[in-house]
C-alpha cells in the first residue's frame, strides 16, 4: 500500500470516527498520529506530534486567540450589551419589528468586540427575550431572527474564527478583520429588511415600538462609547499599522478590562468566571489546532492534497464550478460538525484548491466564515439553535429552525453576492497601511 492509499484510508477513518461522534480534536490526532506511525514509525511520529505541537503552541500570534476570547467574556460580564440594546432600541425601534430590527443591530454591534458567536446569543437572548414575550412577538421569527443574528458577531472584527483560518493558512488577520466590515453590516441590512418587511405586512409578527426624542437618542450614545472605542483601538489600530494583531489582542483585552472596572461593572467574581471560561474555551481550540497541523503534516507526507489538485486540473472544471462544489461540502458539513472543527477538519484540503484556482485567500475566508454562519443555524446540530432552545421554552428547536430558514437563504445570497463581487470584502483591506 502507498503513502497516498495510507493517506485516503486515514481521512476516511476520520471521517468515520467525527460522524460516530468522537471530538474533533481526538479523532484527528488519533488518525494523523497512527498515519504518521504507519509511515515512518514509532519514533518518528512521536517526534513530529511533539515537534507540531510545540511549534504551534509557541507561535507568538496564538497569544491572541486566549486574549480576543478574554475581551469578549469581558464585555458578556460587564452588561455593556445591555447599554448597546437599550441605545439601538431608542434608533430603531420605531420601525415594524423594531424590537427585531434592534436586536439584529445589537448583535452587529456586539461582535465589535467580542468574535464569539454564542456570546452574542446568549447575551442578546437575555436581554431581548423578555421585551419580545412583553409585547407579544412571534416566537418562530423572534427566535429564528436572534439565532441568526447572533451569527454576524464573528463576521464583524475582532472574529475568533477569522484569527484561526489566518493562523492556519498565512493569511493577513488584519486584512482578514478589515474585510469582514462590509459584509457583516450588509449582512445585518438584509436581515434587518427582512424583518421589516415581514412585520409591515403583518403587524401581529412584531408591533411598532415608541418614538424618541432627539435628545433621548443623542444621549443614549453616551453609553456605547465604551464599545466604539475598544474597536477604534482594535481595529483602527491595525488599519494604521500600530499594531500587528497580536498586540491588538493584547491591547483590547487591557482597554476592555480598564473600562469595565472604571465603568465598576465587574468584580473579582466577574473577572474569575471570565479566566475559567476563557481558559477552558482556549484549551479547546488549542487542541483542535494542533491536532489538525499534525493532521496537515500527514497529508502532506501522504501527497493527498496534490493528488486532489492535480484531479481537479486534470478534469478541466471551471474553477467556479469547484468552488460550488466547495460551497455545498461545507453547508453539509455544517450540519453535522462544529464552527471549528468544520474548519480545520478541510482546510488541508481545500486551501490548497483554493489558492491553485486562483482565488484570493483574503475573500475566501470572509466566505468561509459566511458559510460557518450558515452551519450555527441549520439542523441537526445549529449550535446557535441549541443555545437559544436551552434559554427560551417559547419556541421549541423545530420551530427556531424553521424561523431560521429565511436567514440561510438571506446568508447564501450574500455569499452570492461576494462570488460575483469579491470587491465588497476586498476594497477595505486593500486600502490597508502596511
Amino acid at each position: 500500500m502507498d503513502f497516498t492509499q495510507i493517506g485516503l484510508m486515514a481521512f476516511g477513518i476520520l471521517i468515520f470516527l467525527v460522524i460516530m461522534g468522537v471530538h474533533i480534536a481526538w479523532a484527528t490526532s488519533v488518525v494523523a498520529f497512527g498515519g504518521l506511525w504507519a509511515l515512518f514509525g514509532l519514533e518518528q511520529a512521536a517526534t513530529q506530534f511533539f515537534t507540531t505541537a510545540f511549534s504551534t503552541g509557541s507561535e507568538f500570534l496564538f497569544a491572541s486567540i486566549p486574549l480576543f476570547i478574554f475581551m469578549g467574556q469581558i464585555v458578556s460580564q460587564s452588561r455593556i450589551g445591555e447599554d448597546l440594546f437599550a441605545s439601538m432600541y431608542r434608533f430603531l425601534g420605531h420601525l415594524p419589528g423594531g424590537l427585531l430590527v434592534t436586536t439584529i443591530g445589537a448583535c452587529a454591534g456586539f461582535g465589535a468586540v467580542t468574535g464569539v458567536s454564542s456570546a452574542a446569543v446568549g447575551t442578546m437572548s437575555r436581554i431581548a427575550l423578555p421585551e419580545l414575550r412583553r409585547y407579544k412577538y412571534d416566537m418562530t421569527l423572534s427566535t429564528g431572527s436572534l439565532a441568526s443574528a447572533a451569527t454576524i458577531a464573528i463576521m464583524i472584527p475582532p472574529s475568533l474564527l477569522m484569527v484561526l483560518y489566518g493562523l492556519w493558512t498565512e493569511t493577513s488577520i488584519g486584512k482578514l478583520f478589515l474585510a469582514g466590515i462590509i459584509p457583516g453590516i450588509l449582512t445585518a441590512i438584509i436581515f434587518s429588511l427582512y424583518v421589516v418587511i415581514r412585520c409591515r405586512l403583518n403587524p401581529m409578527l412584531g408591533p411598532k415600538g415608541p418614538s424618541f426624542s432627539l435628545r433621548e437618542k443623542m444621549s443614549s450614545l453616551l453609553t456605547v462609547i465604551p464599545i466604539v472605542v475598544i474597536f477604534a483601538v482594535v481595529v483602527l489600530g491595525m488599519y494604521v499599522g500600530l499594531f500587528t494583531p497580536g498586540e491588538a489582542a493584547a491591547v483590547g483585552a487591557s482597554f476592555t478590562v480598564f473600562i469595565a472596572l472604571a465603568m465598576r461593572r465587574i468584580g473579582w467574581n466577574d473577572l474569575r468566571l471570565a479566566v475559567e471560561s476563557t481558559v477552558k474555551l482556549s484549551a479547546m481550540i488549542f487542541c483542535v489546532l494542533i491536532a489538525a497541523s499534525v493532521l496537515a503534516r500527514f497529508l502532506v507526507a501522504t501527497q493527498v492534497t496534490t493528488m486532489v489538485t492535480d484531479a481537479i486540473q486534470s478534469v478541466g472544471l471551471n474553477r467556479y464550478l469547484v468552488l460550488f462544489l466547495i460551497y455545498l461540502l461545507y453547508l453539509i458539513l455544517g450540519c453535522l460538525l462544529d464552527a471549528f472543527g468544520m474548519i480545520l477538519l478541510t482546510l488541508p484540503f481545500v486551501f490548497p484548491i483554493i489558492i491553485h484556482l486562483g482565488f484570493d485567500p483574503v475573500w475566501f475566508g470572509i466566505v468561509l466564515v459566511l458559510l460557518t454562519e450558515i452551519a450555527l443555524i441549520t439542523p441537526p446540530v445549529g449550535l446557535n439553535v441549541f443555545i437559544l432552545s436551552k434559554m427560551t421554552k417559547d419556541a421549541t428547536m423545530a420551530e427556531i429552525f424553521k424561523g431560521a430558514m429565511p436567514f440561510v437563504l438571506m446568508s447564501l445570497g450574500v455569499i452570492l453576492l461576494l462570488t460575483v463581487f469579491p470587491a465588497i470584502a476586498l476594497w477595505l483591506p486593500n486600502t490597508m497601511i502596511q
